[in-house]
């Protein structure tokens, strides 16, 4: 056989068994060689959105000051990028039990004090102002708050609300809890707030509940949680309203309760 011709029948055997491992699976002797289709599809990214809790007191002198550079922030980043509570303390007139002891649970034995600011929970804590000056404390929070934005977001929380079928002023909340990530994610809980909007200095999104922990089994990536709550919310007198629709604003956050971060939150229209 001239050179030629074997060349060419050695061509068409190497294409032949190309073509048979392309279709999955070829065998030559006792070795059997498998073709596996990969993609690498990127996995899903959500941007993340930062809860800020800003704890206060009627009488702080300084919570003002708190007070005015975080309103204005979340002013100018909108809910979608940062959502601003604040928790009153130390029976001021708008504190809760459940403000007291979130913040007790947060602090514990440590140092406590008002104005207290904490970015996701435990992830950033900043006690007291920065400086006597609004500029400097408005810089001080606007650079936490971007360096919280900057993390990718391991979870995705959508929710909706509803009219309660009762004839009470009661909501209910539904959504889900999706683990975007590759990776496993244990230890979390999902948690909610109803906040009212007030007239008055420290109560542009004050708390009036804050709804127990339902605690998420491990999730695997993918993986889904679905939730409901329904928080028992209390009109506000008619010579209070002057006929106008309360504004209430929910809070929904996914929240690791050993380290106490906070991975992920929803502001729910």
């Amino acid at each position: 056989m001239k050179i030629n011709q074997k060349i060419s029948i050695s061509i068409i055997l190497i294409i032949f068994l190309l073509g048979l491992a392309g279709s999955g699976i070829f065998t030559i002797g006792t070795f059997e060689v498998f073709a596996q289709n990969i993609t690498d599809s990127p996995p899903q990214t959500v941007p993340r959105t930062v809860l800020v809790e800003l704890f206060v007191q009627e009488g702080c002198v300084t919570c003002p000051t708190a007070e005015f550079c975080l309103e204005d922030l979340a002013w100018e980043y909108g809910t979608s990028q940062f959502i601003l509570v604040q928790e009153h303390l130390w029976n001021d007139g708008y504190d809760t039990p459940e403000t007291n002891a979130r913040y007790d649970w947060y602090v514990g034995d440590g140092k406590k004090g008002t104005p207290d600011v904490f970015i996701d929970g435990l992830t950033k804590r900043l006690q007291g102002l920065a400086c006597e000056c609004v500029e400097e404390n408005y810089e001080c929070y606007k650079n936490a708050i971007d360096e919280e934005l900057a993390r990718p977001s391991l979870l995705e929380i959508s929710a909706s609300k509803t009219l309660h079928p009762d004839p009470l002023p009661n909501i209910i909340i539904e959504g889900m809890v999706k683990n975007i990530s590759d990776i496993p994610l244990k230890d979390l809980a999902v948690c909610g707030m109803v906040g009212k909007e007030g007239d008055e200095p420290g109560l542009y999104n004050y708390i009036v509940d804050i709804f127990p922990f339902q605690n998420m089994p491990p999730l695997l990536p993918g993986a889904t949680f679905s939730f409901k709550f329904i928080p028992e919310i209390s009109p506000a007198p008619e010579s209070e309203t002057d006929d106008e629709e309360e504004i209430l604003h929910l809070v929904i956050f996914v929240q690791n309760t050993e380290t106490k971060e906070i991975l992920q939150a929803l502001y729910v229209e």
